[in-house]
């Protein structure tokens, strides 16, 4: 098998060829331009939500509280609530998530803290500055992915099939949401750090020199330490340029004989991952640590959810990002087009496909279709563009691939418009939900009717069940109750706090009752107050929908803002109490 002459180029680049590099440019401009649009920095709380909050907390824990034990958190204080710890079995605050994303905010947290010294707004992490910085973060890995993608579809295709299938990839699939309306989550960044990775597998296979072995080692720790479940990528770096069993048995030669570059590689593997070693140890006593044991989460490889992560109404892959399934599709058209990419990509994305549709919470929580396939899409842009170059052979099926590509397209960004509405749910959505709702801007007062919740407790056993929607009130409070004290009886601190004032467990069981009802109270006033802000915010985004209010506003006498609280306050009513 002859690595440095098999794996290049089949096109030879044009260095005057600008359209994929305009593509690029392109879609930079319009990510800036929505996040000057939308202006999520100045409410830090769009920015550092959800899984951010974990992957941040690494940064001000160590750089401006000095202490990652998070001894310095008050239970259910305000910081506390922002970093969002899990409590140990023994008692102590945890961070959930690996240090990787840390890794990667940090220049730009250092930025924001050097801003924030020397301004008005406060240095605690959380501030303006450190908002702003986390929401741009993502368009310099964005940015990564697209650059290295490019250069890796322009050493098998032309100009016009790689500007287009940068097109479908970087504005008609939900990465272009992931770098915009929640960009600091860790989607957009995977796709650009595995989009280098590739690239630099393709440098390695052609010349294995010392200097690519140990980028590309440190990269694939990195890899890993911000998303375990992509060690898989290690899969294409093994697999490249193999098309038969031959090839594989030379390939194992080919390692054997550079064993030490291996061996390197692996070293380089691993001293990223020191950090996270060491703060295992710290916080558990122990170097290896599955942290989301704590949150009773896990794989069930024994009932993956393939059919449902791929093409269910709830949450399919290609149902909601329909480009991701031509790029599929376009696997098979690699075989003719593309023979020694065929077996690494593909063996690549049915591990990946498997792997994700074993994890407990297949549909990955809230979010804009399945976000965990978002970090395959610079290796799932070979076999797209594979689709594109056959089909553009002859004229015919050039005009309809094309339209059918950008139909995709626009519908992506149709959706991204539906989700930010309330159109596409979260994560509560079925057939009849998209059915109600399917080309409609703005959710029906039957979508709120028909739509129905996850079981999240069965789901952590491998059992997946729905449960309908919407509930009583009483029912709701009797789900939020029980939820509640499973969380409580879990919180050290506050058990030990209710023991110190209890004689018995008698009393203690009382005072946690008046605990609970405090806390449900406190919880369903901020919950209301926080989902009308939630609701109201994208309504005022939406050019035709203001229209609409004022109008009605026009014929009622009333001022805009009225009908706006009124029929904001109707959403959250039909949609959560």
């Amino acid at each position: 098998m002859h690595h440095q002459t098999t794996i290049f180029k089949d096109v030879q680049i044009n260095k005057n060829a600008y359209l994929s590099k305009g593509v690029i440019l392109l879609s930079v401009v319009s990510v800036i331009l929505v996040n000057f649009n939308t202006r999520l920095w100045e409410s830090g709380g769009k920015v550092i939500q959800s899984d951010v909050k974990s992957y941040y907390s690494y940064l001000p824990a160590t750089f401006i509280y000095k202490d990652l034990s998070l001894d310095f958190l008050e239970p259910e204080s305000d910081l506390y609530k922002k970093m969002s710890p899990v409590t140990t079995k023994e008692g102590a605050y945890l961070i959930v998530t690996s240090c990787g994303m840390a890794l990667l905010y940090a220049p730009f947290f250092f930025a924001a803290h050097a801003v924030a010294v020397f301004s008005p707004y406060q240095a605690d992490g959380y501030s303006l500055p450190y908002a702003f910085a986390l929401n741009f973060s993502a368009l310099f890995y964005f940015l990564l992915g697209l650059v290295f993608t490019r250069k890796l579809l322009r050493h098998f295709f032309d100009e016009k099939i790689t500007a287009l299938t940068l097109l479908a990839i970087a504005i008609g699939t939900n990465l272009f949401y992931y770098t915009t309306f929640e960009a600091p989550l860790s989607h957009a960044f995977n796709f650009g750090l595995i989009g280098l990775f590739v690239w630099l597998t393709m440098k390695w296979h052609q010349s294995p020199t010392l200097k690519i072995t140990l980028f590309t080692g440190l990269l694939l720790g990195l890899i890993t330490l911000v998303r375990p479940t992509n060690i898989l990528v290690v899969l294409l770096f093994i697999l490249w340029d193999v098309k038969t069993l031959k090839d594989f048995k030379q390939r194992i030669c080919f390692f054997l004989q550079r064993y030490s570059l291996i061996a390197i590689m692996l070293l380089c593997f691993l001293v990223i991952w020191i950090p996270q070693f060491a703060y295992w140890n710290h916080i558990t006593g122990q170097w290896l640590f599955f942290s989301y044991g704590e949150k009773d989460a896990g794989f069930f490889f024994s009932n993956p959810q393939i059919l449902n992560i791929l093409f269910s109404f709830k949450k399919g892959w290609f149902l909601y990002t329909p480009v991701m399934a031509m790029a599929f599709l376009g696997i098979f058209f690699m075989i003719p087009r593309l023979p020694q990419a065929v077996l690494p990509v593909s063996v690549y994305i049915l591990a990946m496909i498997y792997v994700l549709s074993s994890w407990w919470n297949w549909w990955f929580g809230g979010g804009l279709g399945l976000r965990s396939f978002i970090d395959t899409y610079a290796i799932m842009a070979i076999p797209l563009a594979a689709l594109l170059d056959i089909s553009f052979r002859k004229k015919t099926t050039a005009i309809l691939v094309t339209g059918i590509l950008i139909t995709l397209i626009w519908y992506n960004t149709f959706q991204i418009r539906q989700y930010r509405s309330g159109a596409i749910h979260y994560s509560w959505m079925n057939k009849e939900a998209y059915k109600e709702t399917f080309l409609k801007i703005n959710p029906t007062q039957r979508f709120w009717q028909v739509l129905t919740i996850p079981d999240q407790e069965k789901a952590r056993q491998g059992k997946y069940v729905e449960k309908p929607f919407p509930y009583g009130r009483e029912e709701n409070k009797r789900i939020l109750r029980k939820e509640l004290e499973n969380h409580i009886r879990k919180q050290k601190p506050v058990m030990d706090s209710l023991k110190t004032i209890s004689n018995n467990d008698k009393q203690l069981e009382n005072n946690l009752r008046n605990y609970m009802q405090k806390t449900i109270d406190h919880y369903i006033y901020t919950h209301k107050k926080d989902k009308m802000m939630e609701i109201i915010t994208p309504l005022m985004e939406d050019s035709h929908y203001m229209s609409e209010i004022g109008r009605r506003a026009r014929e009622r006498g009333v001022n805009t803002d009225s009908i706006l609280i009124l029929d904001a306050l109707y959403r959250y009513r039909e949609g959560y109490w």
